[in-house]
């Protein structure tokens, strides 16, 4: 290999191992960002907590509109994916399980799909017939964003045009590890509120119980839809984390290999700059004997 094609390939090689050390740093500021907004909707979810804490019995006997079963049709399943690429197999895993899913459930009846996303956008798009579909799910989603998700799904739900709603995203459980997850949102089920509301059994005064009125299916027909909307937020956070972890964490390996690369490259620049000298040497000494 020629010394200014190495030299040529060490200079791309630098350029890539400083782009993808910069992205990884990006994404792990977005990272913690994320992760800060999960801790300031905290206090909502512990009181949304203690007013459902109440209502166990009624959430059992399914008393609300949005816990009833109804003869299956139409289901919509809601896939999260990024709207940038550049984070390993983020995207490919959940639209893996979301294929899955979308087979499982055509078993029940048609399926539409909402994709949420770019790449889920891209990928749905060349394939099915796409109605419905949100972008722009990135770095600074806010809570009241959400509203436009959440509202089109209960509308849709108590107008019947979907019998039973799904969301599929990526579940971040820490830097490490992200997990593709998929929740029935309608009919709400009990053990998923449940699952999403840790109850709290320290003594305190915070922990009051609540004189509900005017019966739990009213109070559970107005609270669900704002849980929900807390869910679909919550669920988008955690895709959104489980991204820029992801994407941490294929930058850091491509600056890896990046940096195993130039290592090589350099050995390969060394090796060939010692032969040009051994054979200008050669030269000189050849020459030397020739002219005496």
């Amino acid at each position: 290999m020629e010394l200014k094609e190495v030299k040529a390939k060490i200079s791309s090689v630098k350029n890539i191992s400083e782009l993808t050390g910069a992205l990884e740093t990006f994404s792990a500021l977005k990272m913690k960002k994320t992760q800060k907004r999960f801790s300031e909707s905290k206090p909502f979810a512990e009181e949304m907590m203690r007013m459902l804490k109440n209502m166990k019995k009624a959430l059992k006997e399914g008393k609300s509109v949005f816990l009833e079963k109804r003869p299956v049709k139409d289901i919509l399943i809601c896939v999260v994916a990024s709207d940038r690429g550049f984070c390993g197999s983020f995207n490919a895993n959940i639209l893996k399980l979301a294929d899955k899913e979308i087979e499982n459930l055509r078993k029940e009846g048609n399926v539409e799909i909402l994709p949420i996303g770019k790449k889920a956008v891209n990928h749905y798009i060349k394939k099915e017939r796409i109605r419905y579909n949100f972008s722009g799910v990135g770095d600074y989603w806010e809570f009241g964003q959400t509203k436009e998700i959440s509202d089109f799904l209960i509308k849709s739900f108590l107008s019947d045009k979907y019998q039973k709603i799904y969301m599929v995203y990526t579940h971040f459980y820490s830097s490490f590890v992200q997990k593709p997850t998929i929740v029935q949102l309608f009919p709400s089920r009990s053990k998923t509120i449940e699952s999403f509301l840790k109850e709290d059994e320290e003594d305190s005064p915070l922990n009051k119980n609540y004189l509900l009125e005017p019966t739990p299916r009213n109070i559970l027909d107005e609270v669900i839809p704002i849980f929900v909307q807390y869910l679909i937020y919550q669920f988008i956070l955690s895709a959104n984390t489980s991204e820029h972890s992801a994407r941490m964490m294929a930058m850091r390996n491509a600056s890896d290999n990046a940096k195993g690369l130039l290592e090589e490259l350099r050995l390969v620049y060394n090796k060939a700059r010692q032969e040009k000298i051994t054979s200008e040497v050669c030269e000189i000494s050849s020459t030397k004997e020739a002219m005496e």
